[in-house]
């Protein structure tokens, strides 16, 4: 394993906070080593936003511990390691994407060259246009090249693609996962499921303020054991009831923790089936599996 893998990140042990009346988090544990990223899932008002308020400093937790690459979150030592991307970021409108990118560089001691960050993040045709009148595609796409301005460490993306076009999410995808391999790590929260399981190795999921899911893709793959048989039939053919089949239009699927035995037995029962594959589950359905297994055992 190589030296960046083995460095922590992220070291947070029960974080708890309440705003008043409401416990936003109770129990939140995460850890984060370099050249690993991880998707900070959960429903709306499960305590995401908070644990990334946290994580970056900008909160500081009513009990628990974190730590960034070993700093205090929150400390200089600690923010001069990390880059982000809010939810919501808006910029100068008289200044240019260019004067934005060598200002943000400016503040730190080894920054990423201006020169890189702008084809990097597909900005090259609104380098020296002032921002206003920027959509907020391109807006999005500025505020993802200034959070690794600083050459960071660590990154923190909220959201990170939310009006972007299709080409420039592949592009974003494509950079994060190059960052990663480069040994930086990245904590990614995305109502894009595909987008998570593009970039993600690891997942940590937060339900009622608490942590109820932790572990690597595959950990999580394993534990639910489960694979989908997706097949066509011909027109006007019902599968057999002991499969507990589903259809979307003209595929039928299933879903089974043995498919060697339900492909078998649809063979022996001569079910005319065609256009076969087997895939994992997604990770949407990974998910609400495991949940589900858990809520009813």
């Amino acid at each position: 394993m190589s030296a960046h893998k083995q460095q922590i990140a992220i070291s947070a042990a029960a974080l708890s906070k309440r705003f008043g009346r409401v416990q936003a988090i109770d129990g939140v544990d995460l850890n984060l080593a370099a050249g690993q990223a991880l998707g900070l899932l959960g429903p709306n008002g499960a305590g995401k936003s908070t644990t990334l308020s946290i994580l970056t400093g900008l909160v500081a937790p009513d009990a628990g511990t974190v730590s960034i690459f070993g700093h205090r979150a929150g400390s200089a030592a600690a923010r001069a390691l990390c880059g982000a991307t809010p939810q919501v970021a808006d910029f100068p409108d008289q200044l240019t994407p260019r004067e934005l990118l060598a200002y943000a560089s400016a503040r730190y001691d080894t920054p990423a060259a201006v020169a890189d960050l702008i084809p990097r993040f597909g900005l090259e045709a609104l380098a020296n246009r002032r921002v206003a009148g920027f959509s907020g595609g391109e807006k999005r796409r500025l505020a993802l090249a200034l959070a690794f301005a600083g050459n960071p460490k660590l990154v923190f993306l909220d959201e990170p693609t939310t009006g972007l076009d299709i080409e420039a999410q592949e592009q974003f995808q494509s950079v994060t996962r190059d960052y990663v391999g480069q040994g930086g790590a990245v904590i990614l929260t995305s109502h894009h499921w595909d987008e998570i399981e593009a970039v993600c190795s690891h997942l940590s999921f937060i339900d009622t303020g608490r942590t109820v899911l932790n572990g690597t893709v595959d950990e999580l793959r394993a534990r639910a054991n489960r694979t989908r048989i997706a097949f066509e039939l011909p027109q006007g053919t019902v599968p057999d009831a002991w499969m507990q089949a589903h259809h979307d239009g003209f595929v039928w699927s299933v879903e089974t923790t043995d498919s060697d035995a339900v492909i078998r037995r649809m063979v022996h029962d001569q079910i005319p089936f065609h256009n076969l594959t087997l895939a994992p589950l997604s990770l949407r359905d990974l998910i609400d599996r495991i949940r589900t297994e858990e809520t009813t055992s």
